[in-house]
């Protein structure tokens, strides 16, 4: 069975704070940040997981107001550990239209190239099914190839390349055919 198909996407609450907080520190350990997570704004991870189950239009500490949204872990289940980090934004304000779309996420610096984060959209794109979004916006970097081909495997299709703050961003949108 490929490793990517082993993949499931659970609340950090119900995995340790000891797996999350070692996924957290290889992407430190590398000087690349966290996509999908706002851990790193808070002091402990008790405080983050307040903040994962807090309601939209609760104040991040770096002073950004949520959205409605569901943030999940996903869990290697042959391996039993954290491989990524996916957000899925229910709603978006103006900053996540230009720059960080319906959903953020990252995978395990180990577990690149592997088709984790191809998975973990995929497990994301049903749970927005589920919530009723038939057009999801997904951002990254024009020169991030590995996201953007992550994106078009999921059926993203690039709309278009913004400037946001002098940083180009690129733009997919994903139809979804909903239940």
């Amino acid at each position: 069975m490929k490793s990517s198909a082993m993949i499931e996407l659970r609340h950090p609450a119900t995995v340790s704070a000891a797996q999350v907080l070692t996924f957290h520190a290889a992407f430190a350990e590398r000087g690349v940040p966290v996509h999908g997570s706002s851990l790193a704004g808070f002091a402990t991870l008790a405080e983050w997981l307040a903040f994962v189950d807090a309601p939209a239009g609760t104040r991040h500490p770096q002073g950004y107001e949520k959205v409605a949204d569901s943030t999940f872990v996903a869990w290697h289940t042959a391996e039993e550990r954290v491989c990524g980090i996916i957000n899925i934004r229910h709603e978006l304000n103006d900053f996540l239209r230009q720059y960080g779309g319906h959903i953020g996420y990252s995978t395990h610096p180990d577990d690149w190239g592997k088709g984790i984060a191809t998975r973990m959209l995929a497990l994301a794109l049903e749970k927005t099914d589920a919530l009723g979004i038939a057009e999801v916006l997904l951002t990254c970097a024009p020169e991030n190839a590995a996201s953007a081909a992550v994106i078009r495997k999921n059926g993203g299709v690039l709309t278009a390349t913004v400037d946001f703050q002098g940083q180009a961003v690129a733009h997919y949108r994903i139809a979804r055919r909903l239940p």
